[in-house]
């Protein structure tokens, strides 16, 4: 509490409450303000991530936040600052959102879609996203699993999504990352690793990442189709999506798939490696549900 009450100082805050913590199992400082007023959300990093990342956060949050009302606002300190340093780590806050987190069910994936096609298109924005776009990094992993000819062979085939069309992307686009108002609108949080980058793998990153429905227990999976057409359905509107399209979403979905493979620890990677296969899998099926609604260009 006492590094919050040095930070919340710099804001010009004495009298408030934590009203709720997250993630409190790992070293960054995530929290609930209540003041007398207004509530806000205050984030501490570690100390060692570099201040271009903190700021690349904080100038996302200003960018849809404060200018385009598409995420949390950012809180400025009473200098001015939109971060500071206390005690060897880095704080920002914004925003409190008053609504609810999105929920995987045919209409929340459509307005989730819509807001991702509303973030494509936005113009203007120039600070890179912190997402390794480098598919090189990957060929020295898994050198002593038994897929590693052909989890190389998968490597081989994407792109290099650096010369991919770039544009501002989120960079975790899902229901737990996006929230709706209390007064109806939808916006995105969590604005870790948003900027700059290849839309293809903002894109695609639900298709394998959340649309694979994989149960820990039984190890059984399921694709949920009704989402994965639900989310197309509200990023390409009126719009035809063209067959090449729709291959650089799956090669953006595997690429994401891929990125979080040495995420959760080596005990999860049989699981992630099935997981990835089984979604590979289902791309020409879905390809067939889309193209049976007509919304396709073959």
């Amino acid at each position: 509490m006492e590094r919050i009450d040095k930070v919340l100082a710099r804001y010009g805050i004495t009298d408030y409450a934590v009203k709720e913590r997250y993630h409190e199992d790992t070293d960054r400082i995530l929290c609930r303000i209540a003041t007398g007023n207004r509530d806000f959300f205050l984030r501490g990093l570690p100390g060692e991530k570099k201040e271009q990342t903190v700021r690349g956060n904080v100038l996302a949050h200003e960018y849809l936040g404060n200018q385009k009302h598409m995420a949390p606002e950012i809180i400025y300190t009473c200098d001015g600052s939109g971060y500071v340093a206390v005690d060897g780590q880095w704080f920002y806050m914004t925003e409190y959102i008053e609504g609810k987190n999105l929920e995987e069910n045919a209409a929340d994936e459509y307005a989730l879609g819509q807001l991702t096609a509303k973030l494509h298109g936005i113009r203007g924005y120039g600070y890179p996203t912190g997402l390794n776009q480098d598919k090189t990094r990957f060929y020295g992993w898994f050198s002593d699993r038994h897929f590693k000819a052909e989890f190389d062979g998968i490597v081989d085939a994407l792109p290099d999504f650096t010369q991919c069309e770039q544009c501002l992307i989120h960079s975790d686009i899902g229901p737990h990352n996006a929230m709706r108002r209390t007064g109806g609108e939808t916006v995105l949080i969590d604005l870790d690793d948003a900027g700059i980058g290849a839309r293809y793998l903002d894109l695609g990153w639900p298709f394998i990442m959340q649309f694979v429905d994989f149960n820990h227990q039984t190890e059984k999976m399921q694709y949920r189709f009704d989402l994965a057409i639900a989310f197309l359905r509200g990023y390409y509107g009126s719009r035809r999506l063209t067959g090449e399209e729709y291959d650089l979403i799956w090669q953006g979905a595997v690429f994401m798939h891929i990125s979080y493979m040495q995420v959760y620890g080596p005990d999860a990677v049989e699981s992630l490696w099935k997981i990835l296969r089984f979604g590979m899998d289902r791309k020409q099926e879905l390809w067939e549900r889309w193209n049976a609604l007509g919304l396709s260009d073959y």
